[in-house]
């Protein structure tokens, strides 16, 4: 196990009393095995761990740094350091069961794809669905390659198509996932906050984002820094999202670490204000939208908190309440069926 910047592995617990606002002078340090094996009653807003490459001497201790330099938006954010501790497959489904049932949600600094796309894997199952900003859709990389089976409801966002397979964007969509295209994103950003609504897991390759913004690829086009800040916080707001994977190749680019600190902060700034939201009569408005004789009338949700929306999809033996935007409920009001809801009763 390697240790980040803490001086031991026991849980430290830093007075922030007298110090600043900064997240490095309020964030708890610990082991791993010590944290999962005492009683802790703390709770905290996010978990972060390193997983580097086997053999690897590497840390990040240069992401950290710049992470712990940022200031707290908002004082209740509570920060646990895991430390770092070198990939093992084995090992990585105990590692995620603890994280589990210590019910945290966990930020993962991930080496490669290989690690990110393995700690999704092995904690997949039928109803869970991943969030993937990804530069480009292909066979070579580990998160299409490992989790497009079926098992695990994928969405991707902001891919770039000349870094893309046109047969398998094809195929993925065919099976009802959900590809955005950078071009796409940047027309309706706000279409892709029902996906993140509705999503367990995001992970993001900084290779998604442009080079001259600290992306990892070397591209000149791609994700801008804002608008990877941007998704990461929306991710954090949702009620769902319990695991943040964020892979940055270790690089030694002070921009890319800045990048990288600045990413995880957005998200768990999302993480600090997000509301759980289960429709009820007194917080929900409903509405009933009348789509003539062509299908029965479909039902429409609007949260009087934070103003989301939702939709009713039923088949006649099931009915689903799904994540939507108030765009889909105005293209139902033109008598049209929205696409979301179609992709929804074929899944």
């Amino acid at each position: 196990m390697k240790k980040s910047d803490n001086k031991d592995n026991a849980i430290k617990i830093i007075n922030k009393k007298d110090e600043s606002s900064q997240i490095g002078s309020i964030i708890t340090f610990s082991d791993n095995d010590n944290f999962f094996s005492t009683k802790t009653k703390k709770h905290f807003t996010a978990a972060i761990i390193g997983i580097t490459s086997r053999n690897s001497k590497n840390t990040f201790s240069k992401l950290r740094n710049e992470f712990n330099a940022l200031y707290v938006n908002n004082q209740n954010i509570k920060i646990l350091d895991l430390g770092d501790t070198a990939f093992n497959k084995n090992k990585i489904k105990e590692l995620t069961d603890k994280i589990n049932s210590k019910k945290l949600n966990v930020i993962f600094l991930c080496e490669n794809d290989e690690i990110s796309s393995t700690i999704l894997q092995v904690q997949q199952n039928k109803n869970s669905s991943t969030a993937l900003v990804l530069a480009g859709i292909t066979s070579e990389n580990k998160h299409i390659s490992k989790i497009q089976n079926g098992k695990n409801e994928i969405s991707v966002i902001g891919y770039q198509n000349y870094f893309s397979d046109k047969t398998l964007i094809d195929r993925l969509n065919s099976n009802n996932c959900t590809t955005v295209r950078l071009g796409e994103y940047r027309i309706n950003p706000n279409n892709i906050e029902p996906v993140l609504r509705e999503s367990n897991f995001i992970a993001i390759d900084l290779s998604a984002v442009r080079y001259s913004d600290g992306g990892t690829g070397q591209s000149p086009n791609g994700l801008y820094a804002e608008e990877l800040c941007a998704i990461a916080n929306c991710a954090g707001l949702s009620s769902k999202i319990s695991q943040f994977n964020i892979i940055c190749n270790n690089d030694d680019s002070m921009l890319t670490n800045k990048l990288a600190a600045q990413t995880i902060w957005h998200f768990t700034d999302g993480l600090s204000y997000r509301i759980i939201e289960t429709l009820s009569k007194s917080k929900f408005k409903k509405f009933i939208v009348d789509m003539g004789n062509s299908t029965a009338n479909l039902i429409f949700y609007k949260s009087n908190i934070t103003n989301r929306w939702w939709m009713e999809v039923s088949n006649g033996k099931k009915t689903k309440i799904t994540a939507c935007t108030f765009d889909d409920y105005q293209e139902a009001c033109r008598k049209n069926i929205p696409v979301r809801w179609v992709k929804e009763m074929q899944r």
